[in-house]
């Protein structure tokens, strides 16, 4: 039986819109927050407050600059071969990777990529995901990555620290997890949730050229993944823009009070950066992130149909 069986048979509901929270736009304004603005980070440093910094970048930019104090944990270390690259790292393999850089999941992280382009910040919502699975609570992405934080002319190092190893023991919880049994769980009506696939508009535009379909698994609903970048700006991190966003969900046939939203993609940021912004910015619950993405689905034999863009 699914890990999460027991769970997604019963009934689930998302906030109701007349309950966001009046408080979302002081917690997102706050010195921390899940997507952390440079200067709230270089503040942190300044003043001494404890705070663990992962680089996920590749060795190409972080060779010009990093951030001080960070440590280099490159995103592919987070993720499976290019044949399973939503793969999760096993507790004891996260156990042996964040202990051999000094990172304590019960103390304050930080993660950031070089920029904030969508695929980019995809990947530092992955490494998030995998971190809020391993029981840390103070976790947050850095805004624009490392980009924004040279664009302010705040002090660079000229290498990763060279950390000191910590003992970690890592418990994963799935309250935020989707597999296989949850997706079925769906299509077949036992439970009510939807379904979103995020993509690329460049990606849609090739399909409509092409008129070949995009395909995705069954009852897959199309959102582009502009419906949750762009409303990442601090004049839509608000109780406003999480209206906004169940409105423009609704508009698309999606029902954020009926059930839960299992997010994928092709090959995982989008989603990861969608079920971020979702449960994370926003602050929805029973929103859920399915790592092993198209590309680990088709490739179990899940059925594949081709996918509305309208």
């Amino acid at each position: 039986m699914s890990r999460h069986i027991a769970m997604t048979l019963k009934a689930v509901a998302f906030v109701p819109l007349a309950l966001i929270s009046p408080n979302l736009a002081a917690a997102q304004s706050d010195s921390w927050s899940a997507y952390l603005e440079p200067a709230a980070l270089s503040e942190r440093i300044a003043t001494g407050d404890e705070v663990q910094i992962i680089d996920i970048r590749s060795s190409k930019y972080v060779k010009r600059g990093i951030i001080p104090g960070a440590v280099w944990i490159p995103f592919p270390e987070w993720r499976g071969d290019k044949e399973r690259p939503g793969q999760v790292p096993t507790e004891e393999e996260l156990e042996a990777m964040l202990g051999a850089n000094g990172i304590d999941p019960n103390k304050p992280i930080v993660i950031y990529n070089h920029a904030a382009k969508t695929v980019q910040t995809g990947r530092s919502a992955i490494v998030y995901w995998i971190l809020k699975s391993a029981g840390a609570e103070d976790l947050a992405i850095l805004n624009g990555g490392f980009k924004a934080w040279a664009g302010m002319s705040y002090p660079e190092a000229e290498a990763p620290i060279a950390p000191t190893p910590v003992s970690v023991d890592i418990t994963y919880t799935e309250e935020w997890w989707a597999d296989a049994m949850d997706i079925f769980a769906v299509t077949s009506g036992q439970v009510d949730g939807a379904i979103l696939d995020a993509r690329l508009d460049a990606q849609v535009r090739k399909s409509v050229e092409t008129g070949e379909p995009m395909m995705s698994m069954p009852m897959a609903q199309y959102v582009p993944a502009s419906l949750f970048t762009n409303p990442m700006s601090s004049s839509r991190l608000t109780a406003e823009g999480q209206a906004d966003f169940i409105a423009e969900l609704t508009d698309r046939g999606i029902d954020p009070g009926d059930g839960f939203l299992i997010s994928v993609c092709q090959t995982g940021e989008l989603s990861a950066l969608s079920w971020f912004y979702a449960s994370e910015i926003l602050q929805l619950e029973d929103v859920r992130y399915y790592p092993d993405a198209l590309k680990g689905w088709e490739g179990d034999g899940g059925l594949m149909f081709g996918m509305r863009t309208q």
